[in-house]
């Protein structure tokens, strides 16, 4: 029997870590939006934070935030319902950014069996008990396994499968994976560049692959072993590049994008009974359909939701089908934002900070709700329990938006 897992149907009650419980940005519960005339989402609590674009992660009543104030990185705990500080760790950071961008975190941390990983931009990568704060091990991945600093610092957010935390690393190793409670290293891929789209986990039957979109282009490993088992060259012809928006599985397939003259692409399974080495097949890859530069797009049935174009120069949202690449429609809303789907709905949070409701649609771009909420940013954000936890250089709000 040929069974592959893309959407699950987590709780909606945990997002431990990047693209929340499914790994790619969506939850299928449909959610009760406060609604009415003059309906506003409320803000339930603030905490001032430090820099960094790192988002924050909810889990078990928890919120986990990694940030950087000063000359400190930390990672602070806080409670889900008032935004109560429960502990905060801090260690020096020495990262400088080259372009006088961003000097705090861009990954997102990943919790699970009690522990808190995170990687921060000067290579450390933490394991924290969740109980007290306190250091279980570290690593120093630049000293260890010559991670490149590269354009903007290490990026790749940890992603956590069974017992073993596995990191988009470079310089010697394209991925490595670490004991969750020790450390300890169990094994290294082979190296494939340097970039900064996070991991994300691909079940096929009773197996877990772990999906990358490193510098040379799409890259599948055995999650138990770091084996290759997939490669496809899909890598830009310009060196001031970077690939930042993570893989995404759907139903389809897997769903590549960035910009640089790389494009967007599908690849499926070609043989589904090959279950120990799947093999993937590449069904289409277009330029100028949906490229994105590092917001990770979402998807609903046959389409996809992100961003395409780069940053600086504008971009705009699109819906695209997913089978052949075909645009659907495109608005602009003057910038560029994250998106989590919940239900039928997408949830965007635009880098000036406004809050956009639409619905998950292939024939028009029908906002819900929209709701200036934070200054400006570029951090992803989390749902949990009816509530969105969000974050800019200078507050964490968490926001209700459910009627229940």
């Amino acid at each position: 029997m040929f069974f592959i897992s893309v959407v699950g149907y987590a709780s909606d009650g945990t997002w431990a870590n990047w693209l929340g419980p499914n790994n790619n940005g969506s939850i299928e519960k449909k959610i009760d939006f406060l609604s009415g005339p003059t309906a506003e989402f409320p803000i339930l609590w603030v905490q001032s934070v430090g820099n960094g674009w790192s988002a924050p992660i909810v889990s078990d009543g928890i919120v986990y935030l990694h940030d950087r104030m000063h000359e400190n990185e930390n990672l602070i705990a806080y409670n889900a319902t008032n935004g109560e500080k429960k502990w905060q760790i801090s260690y020096p950071s020495k990262y400088r950014d080259d372009f006088g961008m961003e000097d705090g975190p861009r990954s997102t941390p990943a919790v699970k069996n009690g522990l808190l990983v995170s990687h921060g931009p000067q290579g450390l990568l933490h394991a924290i008990k969740v109980e007290d704060g306190q250091k279980q091990w570290v690593h120093d991945l630049a000293k260890g396994f010559g991670s490149p600093k590269g354009f903007f610092g290490r990026c790749s957010s940890p992603l956590i499968i069974g017992d073993r935390v596995i990191v988009a690393v470079g310089g010697r190793a394209g991925m490595v994976a670490f004991s969750l409670l020790t450390g300890d290293v169990i094994w290294e891929s082979k190296p494939y560049g340097n970039e900064y789209a996070s991991l994300v986990p691909y079940t096929i039957g009773t197996k877990i692959f772990v999906v990358a979109f490193m510098r040379e282009g799409l890259v599948v490993v055995d999650s138990k072993d770091g084996q290759e088992v997939f490669f496809d060259s899909f890598s830009s012809p310009i060196r001031a590049s970077v690939n930042a928006a993570s893989p995404l599985v759907t139903n389809h397939g897997l769903f590549l994008s960035s910009c640089y003259e790389v494009g967007a692409g599908l690849w499926n399974i070609e043989d589904s009974q090959k279950m120990k080495n799947p093999t993937f097949i590449s069904k289409w890859q277009k330029q100028e359909v949906l490229d994105c530069h590092y917001s990770t797009p979402v998807s609903f049935e046959d389409c996809i939701f992100g961003f395409h174009g780069r940053q600086e120069r504008g971009t705009v949202l699109r819906c695209i089908n997913i089978i052949d690449g075909k645009v659907m429609w495109s608005t602009s809303l003057k910038g560029t934002g994250n998106l989590i789907r919940l239900g039928t709905e997408i949830v965007c949070l635009t880098e000036h900070g406004e809050l956009i409701i639409f619905q998950a649609k292939p024939d028009s771009f029908s906002i819900l709700m929209r709701q200036q909420i934070l200054g400006r940013g570029r951090a992803h954000f989390a749902y949990a329990n009816g509530k969105i936890f969000a974050r800019d250089s200078r507050r964490l709000i968490c926001l209700g938006i459910s009627a229940n």
